[in-house]
């Protein structure tokens, strides 16, 4: 008994030293291999990425440059995956890690430099040569400035002490004097700006620009002003004579170097943006990446790469951020920005005292909406309707006029106020000039004094009007089992049919406040009218007209605030456009909050540091929508925001007991029986 004690001891012993080895290794990164058994691949690239690669002609390269010293595993694993996926699915891309601490990329580093000194050979030797004219002008200016100081000197001490004579020169020496000073510094910054060391591997052409059009035109400006001095004082019987005498002299010298300085300038004002000064800006960062493709090269900023969203405060007290790797949204935008010959612009509408661009309270802001477009290459504009006029863009650009209601506390008022007049009368003229909006539009108190809501019909032109005077309802039951009554709505299932509702099918989406959007008994002739997404009529959800007061003291809702036939939500319309031009598009939503960060931007943790958003169909419809009403329907399709977790479809009751059969008996019965089976073997 004793030795077999001992066997027992020593065989566990082994067991226990032989699972202690094998985990060991199988923690280290080399040694492990992963398998995705899922259907769709945890890191498979969007619908919308692959038909853009599949487009895609001639040499394309990512180049990703990046320390992975301190970076988290989870992140570094998932930015390899992304990149490996663009490597496999396109012949036409080529992908390029550069680590800047790692001596090893050097080789890399540098052929990236040489590369992007190629593609912009053209542009490089265009500000070159407009840069050293202008440098070689603030040159001679100098000397010219040294002359001037030296002789209205020497004038100022021939001059009466303390006249009248000598306080005039005395002025335009002291502004000759401390222009004479800011030359030497101008030259000393665009030096600076040109040089190129290890911490900034290209000159910084823009800044070396911006520097010397400022100040050429500036000493241009003002010489043209001491010049219309000069001729008073030659002109003036009563000047001192040795006054008059020097202003006749230099006059036309000032005169000459006023035009130079203008002339000189004028070029560099001309200059193309170049796309190589904010990719050397980014490389000192030390953390950025970089697309190149036979149109050009983009560079993408870190702050796009790596987005910082949902400021969060930890029970400690600490804050941090929500960080998100959006490699493949954002290098598919900077592609598609390259191939394509205008990217669309958003332009935010709105009636508020302050931007909805800036961090809000209770995150009642367009941040986080404003971040995502950004990051696929949209420029965002804001046009705070009674600050300022009609933004102006150019004609060939697409535009997307996104309209944001006024907050909840002024549409339950009585009365609307002066800022909402001018709001409504603008979204009224923008319909009528043709442009393509997105209206959303939130519940009105109005109604229960027996007012019309102006925001009610302002989709008459394609006959659309949202009822404001009651708000869907719907009872849920909460994790105790009670019921509780909420003012929002979640959908995944969107009307087949249309590409936005392709793009966005599947993805759950918040929708607060929801009112219903209806057609007009008889629709105009020319307008085509498709519901996106409608509320499914069920038993739990009413029409609930008293939706201001507190969800839980509402009593029973009564039969005739049921409704028994699905209310459209999200509501297409597009029509001739009446200005002769193509076609006009409207997209309404009956909500007002859907697309500001309180819901579109909240996350949640879905373990090893990785937070996914609770509504990804929320921005997942605002890129959609901006780029079927700019007309780039080529841009709509599933993009990257969706894919950060997959998500399961279609699981029915039935597949889900099948399922609950094979977790809870058939595994561990298969493991009994298994065990069972090798007993007997080994009696046997």
């Amino acid at each position: 008994m004793k030795k077999a004690g001992l066997n027992l001891a020593v065989f566990l012993a082994g067991i226990v030293t032989i699972a202690v080895a094998v985990n060991c290794l199988a923690a280290h990164p080399a040694l492990r291999w992963r398998l995705d058994a899922t259907k769709t691949r945890a890191y498979s690239l969007s619908e919308q990425t692959r038909r853009l690669l599949a487009q895609l002609d001639g040499e394309w390269t990512i180049a990703l440059i990046m320390s992975r010293e301190g970076r988290e595993p989870a992140l570094l694993r998932q930015v390899d995956e992304v990149l490996q996926r663009y490597d496999d699915a396109s012949e036409s891309v080529s992908i390029a890690r550069i680590d800047p601490a790692d001596p090893a990329s050097l080789d890399r580093y540098e052929a990236l430099l040489a590369r992007l000194r190629l593609v912009y050979r053209d542009q490089i030797a265009a500000y070159d040569a407009a840069l050293s004219d202008a440098r070689e002008a603030l040159e001679l200016f100098t000397v010219f400035l040294q002359q001037q100081a030296g002789g209205m000197t020497a004038l100022r001490a021939a001059l009466e002490a303390g006249g009248a004579a000598q306080r005039e020169i005395d002025q335009v020496l002291a502004v000759v004097s401390l222009r004479l000073e800011q030359t030497r510094q101008v030259e000393a910054e665009v030096a600076r700006a040109m040089r190129v060391d290890e911490s900034r591997p290209m000159p910084d052409y823009d800044s070396a620009r911006s520097i010397l059009v400022v100040a050429m035109t500036t000493w241009a400006d003002e010489l043209y002003r001491i010049v219309g001095l000069f001729n008073g004082w030659r002109d003036e019987p009563d000047t001192d004579l040795a006054v008059r005498q020097y202003a006749a002299t230099h006059r036309d010298e000032l005169d000459g170097w006023a035009q130079e300085l203008a002339t000189r300038a004028d070029p560099l004002k001309h200059l193309p943006a170049l796309e190589l000064a904010r990719i050397g800006r980014s490389l000192e960062t030390g953390e950025t990446a970089i697309v190149l493709g036979p149109p050009g090269a983009a560079v993408i900023p870190p702050e796009q790469l790596f987005a910082r969203l949902n400021l969060r405060q930890r029970g400690s007290g600490e804050v941090t951020f929500d960080q998100r790797f959006r490699g493949e949204q954002t290098i598919s935008a900077t592609i598609r920005s390259l191939v394509a010959e205008a990217m669309p612009m958003v332009v935010l509408v709105h009636g508020e005292e302050d931007s909805l661009l800036n961090r809000r309270p209770q995150n009642i802001d367009f941040v986080g909406a404003a971040d995502m477009l950004n990051a696929v290459r949209y420029e965002v504009r804001e046009w705070i309707v009674h600050r300022s006029e009609r933004p102006d863009p150019p004609r060939e650009r697409p535009v997307a006029w996104v309209v944001v209601p006024p907050p909840i506390p002024q549409r339950r008022s009585l009365a609307v106020g002066e800022a909402e007049q001018t709001l409504i009368e603008a979204v009224r003229s923008l319909i009528a000039d043709g442009e393509s909006v997105l209206l959303n539009v939130s519940p009105s108190g109005l109604a229960r004094s027996g007012k019309t809501d102006p925001w009610s019909n302002l989709g008459a032109p394609f006959g659309l009007t949202v009822d404001t005077s009651g708000v869907v309802f719907e009872a849920v039951r909460d994790q105790q089992g009670g019921v509780i009554n909420q003012r929002v709505i979640q959908l995944s299932d969107y009307a087949p049919g249309h590409a936005i509702a392709s793009a966005v099918h599947g993805l759950q989406s918040s929708f607060d406040l929801p009112v219903a959007v209806r057609r007009a008994p008889e629709m105009p002739a020319d307008v085509r009218v498709d519901v996106i997404a409608a509320i499914e009529s069920t038993a739990s959800r009413w029409l609930e007209p008293d939706w201001m007061v507190n969800p839980e003291s509402l009593d029973e809702p009564a039969a005739s605030q049921r409704f028994h036939t699905d209310l459209p939500l999200v509501v297409a319309a597009e029509r001739r456009n009446p200005t002769g031009e193509g076609v006009q598009r409207l997209l309404v939503v009956g909500s007002g909050g859907w697309l500001l960060s309180y819901l579109a931007d909240v996350v949640i943790p879905v373990g090893g540091d990785r937070r996914i958003l609770v509504n990804p169909g929320n921005y997942e419809m605002l890129l959609a929508a901006v780029a079927w009403l700019a007309g780039a329907d080529e841009l709509i399709a599933a993009s990257p925001i969706s894919r950060q977790v997959a998500r399961l479809e279609g699981v029915t009751d039935s597949v889900q007991t099948l399922w609950r059969w094979i977790a809870l008996a058939i595994v561990p019965g298969g493991c009994l029986g298994l065990g069972l089976a090798v007993w007997m073997v080994r009696r046997s």
